[in-house]
């Protein structure tokens, strides 16, 4: 398992949040703790990208381009399903970008955008 210095970015029709913080990455998974907390782990496959949060809100969501996705969002213990379709999804070894849209039934009800960008960190 290696740290990563990790610069995350997170932009919404309505907010926007960046943050820096340390985490791990281990074969196909990148873990850390955001400021409020929650633990979020982002799992890459082949044209699969799965992004995990989990605390105060708990968030599934899959992306990839060649098709509409489920996300799941739990708060108070209220589950709201969306289907997510992924306009962009860019990988290299030390970025990730994701855009899409949230529909609830045939409705749009947000457009993301989310940056990752993360570098090793030298251990002492």
């Amino acid at each position: 398992m290696k740290k990563i210095a990790i610069h995350f970015q997170i932009q919404s029709l309505e907010s926007k949040q960046t943050f820096d913080v340390i985490g791990e990455k281990k074969n196909n998974r990148i873990k850390f703790v955001d400021p409020e907390n929650n633990r979020n782990y982002i799992i890459f496959h082949n044209d699969i990208v799965e992004y995990y949060k989990k605390g105060k809100v708990d968030m599934k969501y899959k992306f990839t381009t060649t098709s509409k996705t489920k996300g799941f969002y739990t708060v108070d213990s209220v589950v709201f399903e969306f289907d997510i379709v992924t306009t962009k999804l860019i990988r290299t070894e030390n970025s990730l970008i994701i855009e899409y849209r949230l529909y609830d039934r045939d409705e749009i009800i947000n457009e993301t955008r989310i940056e990752i960008k993360y570098s090793t960190v030298e251990e002492e």
